[in-house]
């Protein structure tokens, strides 16, 4: 039987910076590409894929907030590291995800109003290239 990932560990790291403890839902995922012009290899290997993050997040004006963060960084490139187990070294079994993404516009603040609500956000965070599969520990 396969073991399974749950959600109770997560390592999210932008620019060496871990951001788990801010984020409520982590998905990378991809889509076919939006391209202007298919090549014969693009179409033999089934087309290319724009990977990406879609993540939700708390509200933080925090100045060590993930919320902060994006809205500082907007338009970088930076580094991530992706680590659905939570595990900080990476393992056969256990793999990290690396590569660069782009932070997207600056994040929305507010919400509802109510005496317990919580803000979050949503952004897509796109790839710069396919993630790399890390192993190595």
């Amino acid at each position: 039987m396969s073991t399974r990932i749950k959600g109770t560990g997560l390592l999210l790291e932008i620019d060496g910076v871990d951001y788990y403890a801010d984020c409520t839902s982590v998905v990378l995922e991809n889509e076919d590409a939006a391209a202007g012009v298919t090549t014969f290899a693009d179409a033999a290997t089934g087309g290319s894929k724009q990977w990406f993050f879609t993540i939700t997040a708390i509200q933080s004006t925090d100045t060590a907030s993930f919320w902060r963060a994006v809205w500082g960084s907007t338009g970088d490139i930076v580094n991530y590291v992706y680590a659905p187990h939570g595990n900080a070294t990476a393992s056969s079994s256990q793999p990290h995800f690396t590569g660069t993404v782009k932070i997207p516009a600056k994040p929305s603040i507010g919400g509802e109003a109510g005496t317990n609500t919580e803000y979050t956000f949503e952004l897509r965070m796109n790839c710069q290239e396919e993630p790399t599969l890390d192993t190595t520990p």
